[in-house]
């Protein structure tokens, strides 16, 4: 792999303003990644839909036939989402500051829905589970959008 800089001075070393260039390059390398990691609109509603619909189907005791499909649109949005983005990254847990929200998300996912099926499946609450998938779904999109911007300001950053 050949380097665009040019040759090294007699010391061996580029010298100061060939480095600043390199580094310059790196930076608008790194701001053109960052740019191309964002997510477009309908992945976080996509995402946010499909739980919350999920979770209805839960709620009116569908689940039989309703996972599968299910599963299906959450792969089908991942790969969705690298096909138009040309970027395949784990988006929720590239950075150190998008992995701690992904982290408070699950946890938060993780309440909802054993609130949600305490509600329903313990105190016959009808539609406690699709109460807490809605809510989840609403987490989905917020937090979606969040990630996205901490991983574009952190590959800006250069973390």
């Amino acid at each position: 792999m050949e380097s665009d800089l040019p040759s090294p001075t007699s010391s061996g070393l580029p010298d100061a303003e060939a480095a600043r260039r390199a580094l310059g390059e790196v930076a608008t390398s790194r701001a053109r990644v960052a740019d191309s990691v964002s997510s477009p609109w309908w992945f976080h509603s996509g995402l946010g839909l499909t739980f919350a619909l999920a979770c209805a189907a839960i709620s009116l005791r569908w689940t039989d036939w309703a996972m599968g499909p299910f599963v299906l649109a959450v792969l089908g949005l991942g790969w969705a989402i690298r096909r138009t983005s040309g970027v395949t990254f784990d988006r929720y847990t590239s950075t150190p500051d998008a992995a701690r929200d992904f982290g408070a998300y699950l946890l938060a996912c993780l309440v909802l829905a054993s609130s949600g099926m305490t509600l329903e499946w313990g105190f016959d609450v009808r539609w406690a589970i699709a109460g807490a998938g809605l809510v989840a779904g609403v987490l989905t999109v917020v937090m979606g959008y969040r990630v996205d911007a901490t991983v574009r300001r952190e590959l800006r950053a250069g973390r």
